[in-house]
């Protein structure tokens, strides 16, 4: 993978490259997006930084290409973290489509397995995939997603529902990896039989859970207004549940709302972020301690791990390290979440130009989850800052080890 400033592997060559396609001048793009035509020099140049969200949208609108794509994802590396499994997940889970629609003519192409193994099979990928391990969860993610394919097809009853719970559970874990690895349209195939199979199960909870997923591909793909819709409407369909809630309950409803707070703050309205937060934290101070329901890890921890990221969004880096002082990660169930936590507070240290601080972070990312802190294109973007400041020194050694590994990876 490349992370040095070779002009292929910036975001900038990219708009470069889309602008000239549209035969669009430098000062035109610019003045799509409220900029100067010097700042659009600079953005290709790669001399200025662009990590906006709302700046990259309206970029990537205005130039009619995917924003994953801007981001330079889905991004290969020299070593596999999964991309061999995505044709294969691919067609299986086309056909967890057809078999969710009640498909005639589907035929099951694996044994018919136990509904135990099936249990097992999906929480050791849901655990590996808190654990961040790429790779392990793309080896086993087809065959499993074809072995529910079959129970779906051959189940009835009760077992049939319990499937359907299964295929959720699994949809989510795909979406998730998806992400990580830049095949956000794939990602939405996976959530879209979660929703499928949550409709058929008639269990709010799980339409709830199903919305979140699709929010989680929404924000990926910063398709930012549409993700306030979705996590708004599926908190309107729990709102008679939160009379008395269960903890699922409460953690789902916080869950939706930090997915709301982290839209908002991208959208840069900060007053509305907060409040969305100080929602979320409020059910996770009704809850006490942090769970996991729905593969949420919703609680106190959660809500002080998107503080800090919404304050990130909102170009507060100060406010973001304050929100991360404060945290206890010791005892968080998620090492995805911990690396992605990480990888959100070197970009804050990063904006304050504490670039010792913010190659520490990412050293810590990295002995966390390697391959996950690999394929995140913010991760690229801030060690190529970091890279055209740097100056002789250890830190720079510590660097130059990051990229290097990057390279080879």
């Amino acid at each position: 993978m490349a992370t040095s400033n070779t002009a292929a592997s910036t975001i900038g060559s990219r708009i470069r490259r889309s602008r000239r396609t549209k035969k669009m001048s430098q000062a035109t793009l610019a003045a799509h997006v409220d900029r100067s035509e010097s700042w659009m020099r600079g953005i290709e140049a790669g001399r200025i930084k662009l990590d906006k969200h709302s700046v990259i949208d309206r970029l990537a609108d205005v130039l009619e290409v995917d924003v994953a794509w801007l981001l330079g994802q889905p991004c290969e590396l020299t070593q596999d973290t999964g991309h061999h499994a995505v044709p294969a997940l691919r067609a299986a889970l086309r056909r967890t489509s057809l078999s969710l629609s009640g498909r005639a003519g589907l035929r099951a192409v694996t044994p018919q397995p136990l509904l135990a193994d099936l249990r097992d099979d999906v929480d050791r990928i849901t655990r590996r995939r808190q654990a961040a391990n790429l790779l392990e969860v793309m080896r086993q993610l087809p065959d499993l997603t074809e072995a529910l394919n079959t129970g779906a097809l051959l189940a009835s009853g009760t077992e049939r529902d319990v499937i359907d719970g299964l295929i959720i559970e699994n949809s989510h874990v795909a979406r998730t990896v998806l992400n990580q690895l830049g095949y956000h349209d794939l990602a939405w195939t996976a959530v879209e039989n979660a929703a499928t199979a949550a409709a058929r199960l008639g269990d709010p909870l799980m339409s709830a859970c199903s919305a979140w997923d699709r929010c989680g591909v929404l924000l990926h793909t910063d398709t930012l207004d549409e993700a306030l819709t979705v996590a708004e409407a599926a908190l309107t369909e729990l709102q008679d549940l939160m009379t008395s809630p269960t903890p699922q309950v409460l953690s789902l409803w916080g869950a939706l709302h930090l997915r709301c707070a982290v839209a908002s703050a991208r959208l840069h309205d900060g007053s509305t972020a907060w409040a969305y937060l100080a929602e979320a934290e409020a059910a996770a101070a009704r809850l006490g301690k942090d769970r996991n329901d729905f593969q949420t890890v919703f609680g106190p921890t959660n809500c002080g791990i998107h503080a800090t990221e919404i304050a990130v969004a909102l170009d507060r880096p100060d406010i973001a390290l304050k929100h991360h002082t404060s945290i206890n990660l010791a005892g968080l169930m998620s090492k995805e979440r911990h690396t992605r936590h990480r990888i959100e507070v070197a970009r804050a240290q990063g904006r304050l130009k504490h670039d010792a601080a913010a190659v520490e972070q990412l050293e810590r990312a990295i002995c966390l989850a390697p391959q996950y802190v690999y394929n995140h294109p913010t991760v690229r973007d801030l060690v190529d800052e970091l890279s055209r400041r740097a100056q002789p020194s250890a830190v720079d050694a510590g660097l130059g080890a990051i990229e290097r590994a990057m390279r080879l990876a």
